[in-house]
């Protein structure tokens, strides 16, 4: 005979059961905030040393423990000075290479976004003899590292006369597969009805590329401009072969330059324009990081 329990008992019970169940809740929430913040500090206190470390006169820098662990957190900000950075512009034109990068960065991305979208919308939306095989063709590129098609970019950039020139970077950033490929795999979401009542309205194929292609891409254009800004800001090697005159190099030069030198290096200037060159792309991403998560997640609903 099964034994059927006093209703008071059953609901201690079963108080008891979600009492348990939400301790265990809170348990799990707690160690994974704890494990969050342990990485959330494994990656910033670098970020966080720079920082401190690019407003300190040298003499400072490799303090042990460091000056900002030795005094209150006032009287150590209330020390900061900017000779770190007096330094690196003086000596090493770090102004010059951060413009120089700017430059190249924002023209690379602006022309990528077009180039791609344009290619993009071609393999997507339209129809061509030979689409399919172009476009499996450009993914192909894709596997070929960097450094097998250095000596054939170089000649063609050479022959069209922009060598030592930030036109011929930006043309050559302006060429991503993956940015094609990125954008393309969005537009075949989009919804077709949107495209037929265009092309029934009398747009021009342009018309519907620039009015509702482009509007409609948003976020995964906001995640191509975030991919493409750290590739061109960091990229050493292609500026480091393409742009001869020092007058034209970027920020990861610069860089290079700073730890070239074999006695008497200048690490202040080294660590702010470090600080420099990391604080630009940080700033980027977090002013454009909601379109960013969009673009890698989202979807087109009808």
């Amino acid at each position: 005979m099964m034994m059927v329990l006093p209703k008071p008992a059953l609901e201690r019970k079963k108080a008891s059961w979600l009492a348990e169940k939400i301790r265990e809740k809170k348990i799990q929430r707690g160690l994974a905030i704890g494990a969050m913040g342990f990485i959330a500090l494994f990656y910033l206190a670098p970020l966080f040393w720079l920082f401190d470390t690019s407003f300190r006169p040298k003499v400072e820098i490799f303090n042990v423990p460091p000056r900002i662990l030795q005094a209150p957190p006032w009287e150590t900000f209330r020390s900061y000075s900017l000779s770190s950075f007096q330094v690196a512009i003086n000596r090493y034109q770090m102004h010059q290479g951060f413009f120089n990068s700017v430059l190249i960065t924002v023209g690379a991305i602006i022309l990528t976004l077009l180039v791609c979208s344009l290619a993009a919308y071609a393999f997507a939306l339209l129809k061509f003899p030979g689409r399919d095989i172009i476009f499996y063709c450009i993914l192909a590129t894709m596997m070929l590292p960097i450094t097998t098609m250095l000596a054939p970019l170089f000649k063609v950039i050479q022959s069209y006369g922009l060598y030592n020139k930030h036109l011929g970077l930006i043309l050559l950033y302006a060429t991503s597969a993956f940015g094609v490929f990125l954008l393309r795999q969005y537009y075949v979401r989009l919804p077709l009805s949107l495209i037929e009542a265009a092309v029934v309205d009398g747009a021009s194929k342009f018309r519907i590329w620039w009015w509702l292609v482009l509007p409609l891409g948003k976020p995964v254009l906001a995640a191509l401009a975030i991919y493409q800004f750290r590739n061109v800001w960091n990229d050493f090697l292609i500026p480091m072969i393409l742009l001869r005159s020092e007058n034209l190099h970027t920020l990861p030069i610069k860089l290079q330059v700073m730890d070239s030198i074999t006695i008497a290096k200048d690490y202040d200037a080294m660590i702010a324009t470090g600080f420099i060159a990391i604080l630009i792309p940080i700033i980027f991403f977090l002013l454009f990081q909601r379109h960013f998560l969009e673009g890698l997640s989202g979807s087109i609903k009808e």
